[in-house]
């Protein structure tokens, strides 16, 4: 999509946000926001800053695995119009102004505001691609998943102000356009979806019944199999592998480093594959105790309870501590260096 020049651009005078429309104003952060710590408010809304959905209820989202303290206590009140940042994801876009009230984890800033100008542009604004580069440069961190926002440099921050007439135009703008994507995605997403189900029970013939509609078929003696070509095996699974077992059960969150033996988790099993994400990390002093969880490429791995049923082979060069009481893998050569966390953890 492209948009009408404006007559005159001047520079900014901020590296990150380069040149700007030559009528628009810039002030510092700290002009229109104050942070505020407002604790002691634990029956309200928990919230969440989503890179792509804002300041939303946390309950609204089921991608969320980062449980929430027992004492809500101490978590912080958002009310409508205030600025929300989780300062260690703020470089990458979990910045929202908000339109709920609710309270998020300590680790949050809230700011409150103290101008006139349109929320909803600074919504947009805040989480713009100038401005996440602008929280990329003012983080500060050994690792990159430890970065933080630093307070004192953020309330710096210039803050690019239209006038309020074109605040209020671009805001009404963004609002249509981005609800207009969302739908789209939507669409989209339900035919992919709909894919999906089709892969799977091309798959599923194939597996079951074979290529050759006129082949004979046979009872398969299983309920759930039903029939199957005549001349196919039917064995079980103890004859076909060495071993079939747990992972270690216990509690491990404690453990949890940032960087060591990749720790698998039943999440991370999806569409007959493993995807390790979000990452889970245990130390290699832990894992070289548990030598019984120790996986092998060609491994499978199946899903007891929660999402029942997901399977996936171990692939080559993928090693990874296993501690599941309700994914056994069972081996090609085998295995416990995967976890999956027991229903209290």
């Amino acid at each position: 999509m492209t948009f009408p020049a404006y007559p005159e651009y001047k520079d900014s005078g901020v590296e990150w946000l380069g040149q700007v429309p030559a009528h628009w104003e810039t002030r510092p952060l700290w002009v229109l926001f104050s942070r505020v710590k407002r604790s002691g408010f634990p029956e309200e809304t928990l919230l969440s800053v989503y890179r792509d959905y804002g300041v939303i209820p946390k309950a609204s989202r089921d991608d969320n695995y980062n449980k929430p303290s027992d004492d809500l206590s101490s978590y912080q009140l958002v009310r409508s119009g205030d600025l929300a940042i989780n300062k260690m994801k703020a470089w990458q876009g979990s910045v929202a102004i908000s339109d709920v009230q609710g309270i998020v984890s300590p680790a949050y800033h809230v700011y409150e505001s103290h101008h006139g100008e349109n929320s909803r542009f600074l919504h947009y604004l805040f989480r713009s691609q100038e401005y996440v580069s602008g929280y990329l440069l003012n983080s500060k961190g050994i690792r990159v998943n430890q970065w933080d926002l630093e307070p004192q440099q953020h309330s710096r921050m210039s803050v690019l102000l239209p006038t309020i007439e074109e605040q209020g135009v671009i805001a009404s703008f963004l609002d249509h356009e981005t609800a207009r994507i969302d739908a789209l995605i939507e669409e989209q997403q339900r035919l992919i979806e709909l894919l999906k189900e089709k892969r799977q029970a091309v798959i599923s013939h194939a597996v079951t019944k074979g290529l050759d509609p006129d082949v004979p078929m046979k009872d398969s003696g299983v309920e759930w199999l039903g029939e199957v070509p005549a001349h196919w095996d039917i064995k079980k699974l103890s004859v076909i592998t060495d071993k079939i077992t747990n992972g270690y059960v216990g509690p491990t969150r404690d453990l949890f480093v940032d960087d060591g033996v990749p720790y698998l988790q039943s999440l991370h099993i999806k569409n007959n594959s493993i995807s390790f994400s979000p990452p889970y990390y245990v130390p290699k002093e832990w894992s070289d105790l548990h030598e019984k969880s120790i996986l092998k490429s060609g491994d499978v791995l199946v899903v007891q309870t929660g999402d029942i049923g997901q399977v996936a082979v171990v692939p080559e060069g993928l090693r990874l501590n296993l501690q599941v009481q309700h994914l056994p893998p069972w081996e090609v050569g085998c295995c416990d260096e995967y976890r999956i966390p027991t229903p209290q953890q």
